[in-house]
């Protein structure tokens, strides 16, 4: 998978855990150029989980999602500020909300985002069938998304929809992880 998952599907990686098994069923990605900022509604946050250890490893980055707070040390090296995570339970999913800003247009590179300069200001996304990407906002442009560099975009991606069944029945809620989170004392603002 392209480095996107980094900042799209693995909220662990936001954050600047190593480990990314966590993911989202669907996801809406939210850019605001003019204001340099972006947020992120995940849909049934899941993983696949087919050993005890994938399960503690799971409880761990999970924990670190959960006790997320926002500070100056949550600036990446290329310039990309998470201000809030926000955890929700509907349906008996867990969602997730990932709100922030970033300080040069490069570091949406990193998430497969690219800003062309040399005729028209203007954002693209490599359209890959398989993620399912939608968008009222940008246009399919051959191979990829495109969009105004000074106007907002919202894009739609739903990449597990056709999820092997060699996964599936390893594909796990990451709601049950919340709610003892939750019971552990730990709750905040989520």
């Amino acid at each position: 998978m392209d480095p996107i998952n980094i900042y799209i599907y693995a909220l662990a990686s936001i954050i600047g855990m190593e480990s990314m098994s966590i993911v989202s069923q669907k996801a809406s990605i939210s850019i605001n150029p003019v204001e340099q900022t972006f947020e992120i509604h995940q849909e049934d946050l899941f993983t696949i989980i087919r050993t005890a250890e994938d399960s503690l490893a799971v409880a761990d980055e999970f924990r670190g999602i959960a006790d997320f707070r926002p500070n100056t040390e949550n600036k990446t090296i290329d310039g990309l500020i998470v201000e809030k995570i926000e955890l929700s339970k509907k349906d008996e999913q867990l969602h997730a909300t990932v709100k922030g800003r970033y300080t040069d247009p490069k570091v949406l590179a990193e998430a497969g985002i690219h800003l062309d300069t040399t005729s028209v200001a203007e954002f693209s996304l490599i359209n890959i069938p398989e993620w399912n990407i939608h968008s009222s906002d940008a246009v399919l442009r051959g191979n990829y998304w495109v969009w105004p560099a000074n106007k907002p975009v919202t894009i739609l991606m739903e990449p597990f929809n056709d999820i092997s069944e060699k996964y599936r029945k390893h594909r796990r809620s990451i709601l049950p992880y919340w709610e003892l989170w939750q019971l552990g004392g730990n709750k905040q603002d989520h």
